[in-house]
């Protein structure tokens, strides 16, 4: 394969939700392109990328939201792009307990998942890292948390002031306001889902879906109630990303002073709120970092060996009455230790992550020693039929394709085969629908990093 015909570019980083990720790769994107490489970053279900047949990029390195089997790094490199290297952002640093000494669970990685280099935030994900995932030493690198730059210093001035905020989320400058960042993966999933998640996680995982369901309801029960009684509190309810529920939709019907809102990062939002809770979430870490009081809200007791390590042993909030009490306290202590953060987020008060990240990924772009090899460039793609495989060969051939597209679009041409692939792509067009609220465009992206910039002092 000829890559000096393909769009080249050093470091093509995928991610999955808007909301969690973006700013954060805009940040090393900003760092990087500073350095002199070219970044490109795009969703993990780009329409090019979903309606390419062969490669459109050759990327030195993909940055992946993660890559724990095989069928993961499929799923964000499809066909379309072309690597050698793969850096695993593993936004999900944090695992379940039950997971932290299980070997072939899924987030301790099989197949290509052991090979590539994972970004781990601490020492403590390093040591699962080594002792259950059994990664190499030299592809485990520990750099901190990048989005908890955002709530140093010289990042701070990159969010919108409170004033900017309310005014464009119409949210009242006269009432406290409380910020939940919720936890649950939305109400009323489908088996389907429920089924892959145990597939995932083991069968206990339906446990756990039942325990945040009932979580879910009393949580908003009490906020129901709180906002009935208290119209000098807002309420704001912040969904867990990619997922949205309609219960606390419900809710927001009843209380003019109870809002859904799942718009801006989580740090932007707990910057600008007065008290923040959330339940079994990493969310608490974010608050610390920013100075703010974060509450534990959790009314149940967690299903066994799924409650994060990082918020065991706790204070948690879990009757009615604590939650009303801590609506008027001042700021109290906070419900987990400074030593049981530092074990699981590196904080170095001299060197921020993005920089760290950067160094890493220099070392990364330039040492052979990273390269996947042949084999392994091979191992991860799931194997096709022999229809399949004619077919793409089919579609690559350039004349070929251009026909092919030209028969797409005549409706004249009513062939069976030829119908059948309308389909398909009038199926693909509608799945998409669902992640619009996740796309992001060239301009957005530029915006973001040019206010990065300044704050840097870049430009």
């Amino acid at each position: 394969m000829n890559k000096e015909k393909l769009k080249q570019v050093d470091f093509l980083m995928i991610y999955e939700h808007k909301v969690r990720e973006l700013e954060n790769l805009c940040l090393l994107k900003c760092e990087l392109e500073k350095r002199g490489y070219t970044v490109k970053i795009i969703h993990i279900e780009d329409e090019e990328a979903l309606n390419a047949v062969k490669p459109v990029y050759y990327a030195k390195v993909v940055v992946l939201m993660a890559c724990y089997r095989n069928s993961t790094l499929e799923w964000h490199t499809k066909d379309y792009v072309v690597f050698d290297k793969v850096i695993d952002m593993q936004w999900e640093n944090i695992v379940y307990p039950k997971d932290e000494k299980a070997a072939g669970v899924f987030k301790n990685y099989s197949g290509i998942g052991k090979e590539v280099v994972r970004v781990s935030w601490g020492e403590a994900n390093r040591r699962r890292l080594l002792e259950t995932a059994h990664m190499k030493p030299s592809n485990i690198k520990v750099v901190g948390h990048v989005g908890m730059d955002f709530l140093r210093d010289s990042l701070k001035g990159y969010y919108l002031s409170k004033e900017e905020l309310f005014q464009k989320y119409q949210i009242p400058m006269d009432k406290k306001v409380l910020l939940f960042a919720s936890p649950f993966y939305a109400d009323n999933l489908p088996e389907s889902y429920i089924t892959d998640m145990c597939d995932r996680f083991g069968e206990d995982w339906r446990d756990y879906y039942a325990f945040m369901m009932k979580s879910e309801t009393k949580v908003l029960e009490w906020m129901d109630e709180l906002c009935r009684e208290h119209e000098e509190l807002f309420v704001i309810y912040r969904p867990h990303p990619g997922h949205i529920g309609e219960h606390m939709k419900e809710v927001a019907k009843r209380r003019q002073n109870f809002r859904v809102i799942s718009d801006k990062s989580i740090k932007q939002w707990i910057l600008t709120c007065d008290i923040i809770y959330t339940g079994n979430s990493s969310v608490i870490v974010e608050a610390f970092f920013a100075n703010k009081m974060c509450y534990l809200l959790f009314p149940y007791e967690v299903t066994e060996g799924f409650e994060l390590e990082l918020i065991s042993g706790g204070d948690k909030i879990t009757t009615y009455e604590e939650f009303l009490k801590s609506t008027g306290e001042g700021k109290g202590r906070f419900p987990i230790s400074r030593e049981k953060i530092n074990d699981i987020y590196l904080v170095d008060e001299k060197v921020p992550s993005f920089i760290k990240f950067a160094d890493m990924a220099e070392e990364v772009w330039k040492n052979p020693e990273y390269n996947l090899t042949k084999k392994q460039l091979k191992s991860y793609r799931s194997k096709k039929t022999l229809t399949y495989r004619i077919q793409r060969a089919f579609q690559r051939c350039d004349f070929l394709y251009d026909r092919y597209q030209k028969m797409l679009q005549d409706e004249n041409c009513q062939g069976r085969w030829i119908k059948k692939q309308r389909e398909i792509r009038r199926q693909r067009m509608e799945d998409q629908k669902q992640f619009l609220i996740e796309k992001t465009s060239d301009a957005e992206i530029d915006k973001i990093v040019n206010r990065i910039a300044e704050q840097l002092h870049y430009l």
